[in-house]
């Protein structure tokens, strides 16, 4: 009976969502907003990086982004960012004690409940009182919550706190704060969920009153660790890694939802190198971390301990069973895709990379490490909406967004696992620059670098990545925004303190490496619980500090 309920509350779910899917579309945002630009912006000094075989492009400069306190930015709704897709993300977090040790389940099934209680009182006092630990609420936001927070039963997720929230003309409920409905043993990983946002800055007052909002619940004895491994844990435990899921919806059609799904699928092994955020377990990576002219290479150090060892909840690397490239989402295809990764059921099958059949009319990207900063979680996921914006103006042209191949895909999703930004890039044999270019010669010369000049290295993949997505990331205006500067420094510099490529894993590595070298205990694991704080109370705020630089050809 219990299981016939759910499935009748999800099917709820998912004609309110398909049937608010047509209004307050992008386009009408759009409209009203008019054509996004950068005020403001101006270029600096040159930054010689002819030397470096790392860096593709050329004359690059500074580039000076105006700031703006992230309170102005709340406040200022009528020049807020528009999403071409609504966008949602489930945040997973760590939660521990002083030592990083998980709290006994037992113990945890009560708390988690007195901590989703308060939990719903201070979310109702945000929105209708105010609080001075909180920003205001926008009163745009305020309006599109439906309903008072309430608590809600949940078979999987336990106790669970809801937020109705508007969709166009209907409206969703979504389980905002509760325990992550996966974890069936060992202890708990708090999720927390925004609901569907149209603009950017939406997406990040959700994720950020969110996070601050389990500050104020959690017991003084309990931490969250925004990390995708807890790094004081000895050992790998089923179950127990921490991503950022993102939830892509209001497609126009469902050709353009599994053209985005296949965009997003081509350019896994790139999201990948750029959200790795795992490298230590056991409170130490998984070699020597070796720093040379200012560039953090630890050759050896996995990046991403999550997705080395999380293979059950996730795609797999053999090309054979990959997920694969789709033209359409009828149940034909549905057979094909569940054939293909060896599942009986959708309801199994969903555990992939990338997955286009949710119960919500929605994408789900599943691959994101759970970064450190709110920051780098929105950015990340700017540049999938990019990504589907460009697949939406390919099919606009009448052109099919070009395969990858499974092989490739997997063989360079193995390898940014390993070594993230600094692993080789290695497309198949059979992956010919004359098969991408029938579909679309830009996609070609890219993804594997123009005549003469193939890609070797991740980095250079993703800054080839960027090159292909530029003119959408400045249609959009994404390209300037402050949540996309951490994504963009990652491969085309300046951070203070590191050279390109440089992630969030990078930064963990480097903070392991410091304490090492200053004969402190190498432990990073308050340091996280810090900055997991520091870095949800400001969402522009991220541990990649610098200038922006850009080449030439992501300026013009």
């Amino acid at each position: 009976m219990a299981k016939d309920k759910k499935k009748k509350q999800k099917k709820e779910k998912k004609k309110k969502q398909k049937s608010g899917q047509k209004a307050d579309t992008f386009s009408k945002l759009y409209a009203k907003k008019g054509k996004a630009e950068a005020p403001g912006v101006s270029l600096g000094n040159n930054i010689d990086r002819s030397g470096d075989k790392l860096f593709l492009g050329t004359d690059y400069r500074e580039v000076y982004i105006p700031e703006r306190p992230w309170a102005e930015m709340l406040a200022d709704t009528e020049h807020w960012t528009p999403l071409p897709f609504t966008h949602g993300i489930e945040m997973e977090l760590i939660i521990a004690d002083d030592n990083g040790n998980y709290p006994p389940g037992e113990e945890m099934v009560y708390r988690m409940k007195e901590i989703v209680k308060d939990a719903i009182k201070i979310m109702d006092e945000i929105l209708y009182e105010g609080r001075s630990d909180f920003l205001p609420v926008p009163e745009y936001i305020r309006q599109k919550v439906l309903a008072r927070p309430w608590g809600r039963d949940d078979l999987e997720k336990g106790y669970a706190m809801d937020i109705r929230y508007a969709l166009g003309d209907n409206s969703v409920d979504i389980d905002t704060f509760a325990r992550d409905g996966n974890v069936t043993a060992i202890t708990y990983i708090l999720e927390l969920v925004t609901p569907p946002c149209v603009y950017v800055e939406e997406l990040a007052f959700w994720a950020s009153t969110l996070f601050l909002l389990a500050k104020a619940t959690l017991p003084k004895d309990l931490h969250i660790i925004a990390s995708a491994i807890n790094p004081a844990t000895q050992t790998y435990q089923r179950g127990l890694s921490q991503a950022d899921h993102s939830h892509i919806g209001t497609f126009q059609s469902e050709l353009e939802k599994v053209q985005s799904y296949c965009m997003i699928r081509n350019f896994l092994p790139h999201l990948i190198s750029l959200t790795c955020n795992s490298p230590i377990l056991n409170n130490k990576p998984t070699d020597v971390v070796k720093i040379i002219n200012g560039r953090i290479t630890a050759p050896n150090c996995v990046r991403s301990l999550r997705l080395k060892y999380n293979t059950t909840m996730l795609s797999g690397n053999n090309p054979k069973f990959f997920i694969p490239y789709l033209t359409s989402t009828d149940q034909n295809s549905q057979n094909f895709f569940l054939q293909t990764v060896q599942k009986a059921s959708l309801e199994d099958g969903r555990f992939q990379d990338v997955f286009p059949f949710t119960d919500w009319g929605t994408i789900e990207i599943r691959i994101s490490d759970a970064q450190i900063s709110i920051c780098r979680r929105i950015g990340v996921g700017m540049l999938i909406q990019a990504m589907c914006y460009k697949a939406r103006k390919l099919l606009e042209k009448g052109v099919w967004v070009p395969d990858a191949g499974s092989q490739t895909i997997a063989t360079n999703r193995q390898s940014a696992i390993e070594r993230g930004l600094i692993s080789l890039f290695r497309p198949a044999p059979d992956l010919t620059r004359e098969k991408l270019a029938q579909y679309d010669p830009e996609f070609a010369d890219q993804y594997l670098g123009p005549v003469g000049q193939p890609i070797r290295y991740m980095m250079q993949a993703v800054q080839r990545m960027f090159f292909y997505l530029k003119d959408e990331l400045k249609e959009l205006g994404f390209l300037y925004s402050p949540f996309m500067k951490p994504i963009l420094q990652s491969v085309f510099g300046n951070v203070s303190y590191a050279e390109p490529p440089i992630t969030e894993a990078e930064y963990q590595l480097s903070l392991y490496d410091y304490k090492l070298k200053n004969g402190e205990d190498p432990s990073i694991l308050y340091d996280l619980i810090y900055f997991t704080i520091q870095y949800c109370q400001d969402p522009l705020n991220n541990p990649l500090t610098g200038v922006l630089t850009l080449p030439k050809e992501m300026r013009d």
